[in-house]
């Protein structure tokens, strides 16, 4: 289990370098509502900047305004055009919370974030639905969205609910952040999960390349083909008479094995070998 923190603009400007020995990650708020600059976090790069460069493992969040598909459209491109470049560590999450939704019928709210979830999905990223335990029970009960990592937010003692990670307070406090923060605890190795398949920025390569690998020996070039076949022909050769060589005077050989005690002694002889005895006088 891994505990993190989930953050906006309303933190105002954080000192990374002091949350990084308290946490484990962070969700970071990308923006909100449609694809404008003006819905962008104004914090958003900044905290992505200094996550990045603290090595601190971060996925983001989208607060959602969309009740329809065409807004969903536009929110997707607003998440598309502020991660461009990052690696996240992390999921993308669509915020499900806002009271323009609460009027949605169910089927319509879930047709919205499938069609969020899955535009990403064919963009290369690994993505979530975040709301609270009552929405998850009672709007975001659809089947349909079992796809996707859930995050829940309760504050309790206890989750009672299969999600991948719990917002678990929003009164939490970090050195390094004025004020509260929603604090979370998550279940999953997003981290292994994401890099393995080549998500959120990540290639396979850079999965395989955290286990060091025996380098592969170097091969000369082969400028010549026909010259270097003659070549091994000529070495083929030569290491068959070095070897009729070697079987003639390995049979030329006699092994003289002399008793200095009396005793029982042991000969292992292979097939075709001979044995000669030749009586001899005791050393002893």
């Amino acid at each position: 289990m891994k505990r993190g923190i989930d953050v906006s603009s309303h933190q105002g400007v954080i000192d990374w370098d002091a949350v990084k020995g308290n946490i484990d990650y962070a969700i970071i708020r990308c923006g909100y509502g449609a694809n404008r600059e003006s819905q962008d976090d104004i914090y958003f790069k900044r905290n992505a900047d200094e996550c990045t460069r603290l090595g601190i493992p971060f996925g983001v969040y989208l607060y959602s305004y969309a009740d329809n598909i065409d807004w969903s459209n536009s929110e997707v491109e607003h998440v598309l055009r502020l991660v461009k470049g990052y690696k996240l560590e992390y999921p993308i999450y669509y915020d499900i919370e806002d009271k323009v939704q609460a009027n949605l019928s169910n089927e319509a709210l879930t047709d919205i974030i499938v069609n969020f979830c899955d535009k990403l999905e064919q963009n290369g990223y690994y993505v979530g639905v975040y709301a609270n335990l009552n929405w998850w029970n009672t709007k975001l009960n659809s089947e349909r969205l079992n796809a996707y990592a859930k995050w829940v937010a309760r504050y309790n003692s206890t989750l009672g609910y299969d999600a991948g990670m719990w917002q678990y307070t929003s009164s939490g406090t970090i050195s390094g952040i004025n004020g509260n923060v929603d604090m979370d605890y998550c279940y999953v190795d997003y981290p292994e999960a994401i890099k393995k398949a080549g998500l959120n920025g990540f290639t396979k390569e850079d999965s395989s390349s955290e286990t060091p690998t025996e380098p592969s020996p170097e091969i000369p070039p082969v400028t010549d083909t026909n010259t270097e076949i003659e070549n091994l022909k000529k070495q083929i050769e030569e290491l068959k008479q070095e070897n009729k060589q070697l079987q003639e005077t390995c049979q030329e050989k006699a092994l003289i094995f002399t008793c200095e005690k009396t005793g029982t002694y042991y000969i292992e002889l292979k097939e075709q070998d001979k044995l000669f005895y030749e009586s001899g006088k005791s050393l002893s």
